[in-house]
């Protein structure tokens, strides 16, 4: 393999893992030219590092300590290099793809690469004297080739004999198990993606495992967000600022890459929709690509498309109070929220649009946070004013307000584990309560997690 062929390539697996996205050879325009943008920003940043690498890059030194800069490549180079394989690019290009990589230059990369891109071909496999087949090395020690034979005791091979016999018993145990059934909850959770947490906190949004970890912050310096969803089929987040600045009202949204540590170069876009007075909670439906904002200043749930498109300007006509959480149970094609001023929950049916807005008229004080449990067919929700956790029975139409010692934020059901998760206003704790039929019960020996100083408040759970 030619030394430009294993550069590109070594290239683009770069690219792939740096974007978190499929790899270069698959994408299209609209992945393209956001990369490019990208791809312009980091030259910059590394050639104002390192003043050295901007000649290497083509550019002229900038006056006056300006940012420097220059022309990269074009859409039309980048398509011929690693979508058609027309082009190995100039010196140039390679050099400002080696830097992008970290390396001070294409020599450098073939420098420190030059044991592993050698022209020559593989050495033919040594002669041997013996007509006999040569029998290829192993590491497994229990292949009983002659040499091994000649080497063992008799102490050996009956440690031997003892252990291939433990094998055959654990193996017919393990065909011995008794089959789950399919329509088992627990074993159909099972079969899907480890989940993660999703919360806003004092700086904006941050991800972590469920099990617990240090989190991450994928969107900073936001710090008005009130409400947040993400379609784990995408992989977008959509969030609501209510910041009163016309830089920032409306609701924003940003693609994340495939490890969900950090937003796609590109892909954030601030006030993606505008027509919203005071945009709070949200909900996504992602089968058919459409989000539903609660939006308390004008008293409605509005409906747009991903793309930002109104679709209604207020699905189920004005409510009578102040709408802030909103959750979507698409089993059952019902819309519920919170409505805070009057401290009740309504619900909407999509395909009929009955509205309901006393649907559950004790709710707490300040309800907030809506989760709907699938499993046993629950809602609930947060009371942080009156320090309590309403749980719904959806078939029965019946609630009740369990009184916690903290005041909750707000909750969110991860079915996989039948686990309540709570995030405690003004703390970096997050509680975990085991879901029953009809109610949550908080055990001391189910451990929190704690989110190190970072402050959670809206919760979500999604798949990985």
């Amino acid at each position: 393999m030619s030394t430009k062929t294993q550069f590109w390539i070594d290239v683009a697996e770069h690219i792939s893992k740096d974007t978190g996205g499929e790899p270069p050879e698959k994408w299209t325009k609209s992945e393209i030219d956001p990369f490019l943008k990208y791809f312009h920003q980091q030259l910059q940043k590394r050639c104002a590092e390192d003043l050295a690498l901007i000649a290497a890059c083509g550019w002229q030194h900038p006056k006056n300590g300006a940012i420097p800069d220059g022309s990269t490549i074009s859409y039309d180079s980048f398509r011929r290099i690693f979508i058609t394989n027309e082009s190995k690019g100039n010196r140039t290009t390679r050099n400002m793809f080696a830097i992008y990589m970290g390396y001070q230059s294409y020599d450098d990369y073939c420098n420190q690469h030059s044991s592993n891109l050698s022209h020559s071909p593989p050495p033919p496999p040594q002669e041997t004297n013996s007509v006999q087949p040569v029998l290829k090395k192993t590491t497994d020690p229990f292949i009983n080739t002659p040499s091994v034979k000649q080497k063992m005791g008799n102490w050996q091979r009956a440690l031997l004999a003892l252990f291939t016999i433990s094998l055959l018993y654990l193996g017919l145990r393990v065909i011995a198990l008794p089959t789950i059934k399919p329509n088992d909850h627990a074993t159909q959770w099972s079969q899907k993606k480890k989940p993660f947490l999703i919360f806003r906190n004092d700086d904006g949004i941050a991800v972590m495992p469920t099990e617990g970890g240090e989190p991450v912050q994928v969107i900073k310096n936001r710090r008005y967000l009130t409400g947040m969803d993400y379609d784990h089929k995408s992989n977008l987040l959509f969030w609501a600022n209510s910041n009163s600045s016309e830089s920032y009202l409306g609701i924003s949204c940003a693609r994340l890459n495939s490890t969900n540590s950090q937003i796609i170069p590109g892909s954030l876009k601030d006030q993606h929709i505008k027509e919203v007075r005071y945009p709070a909670g949200i909900a996504l439906y992602p089968d058919k690509e459409m989000l539903f904002c609660a939006d308390y200043g004008d008293s409605t749930i509005k409906v747009f498309n991903y793309e930002g498109q109104l679709l209604d300007s207020a699905f189920g006509n004005r409510l009578p109070g102040k709408p802030s959480s909103v959750e979507l149970d698409i089993a059952t094609q019902k819309l519920y929220w919170t409505d805070v001023s009057n401290h009740k929950i309504g619900r909407i049916d999509l395909l009929t649009l009955e509205v309901e807005p006393d649907f559950i008229s004790d709710a707490g004080l300040y309800p907030d946070g809506l989760s709907v449990n699938s499993i046993y067919n629950q809602l609930f929700w947060a009371s942080p004013k009156s320090r309590q956790i309403g749980v719904a029975d959806l078939d029965a139409r019946k609630s009740k307000l369990i009184n916690v010692d903290a005041p909750i934020a707000a909750v969110e059901v991860n079915q996989a584990d039948s686990l309540l998760y709570c995030s405690l206003l003004g703390s970096d704790v997050i509680r975990k309560g085991l879901v029953t039929p009809d109610s949550v019960v908080f055990d001391a020996r189910i451990p929190p997690i704690y989110t190190h100083g970072s402050r959670p408040s809206v919760l979500k759970i999604s798949l990985e």
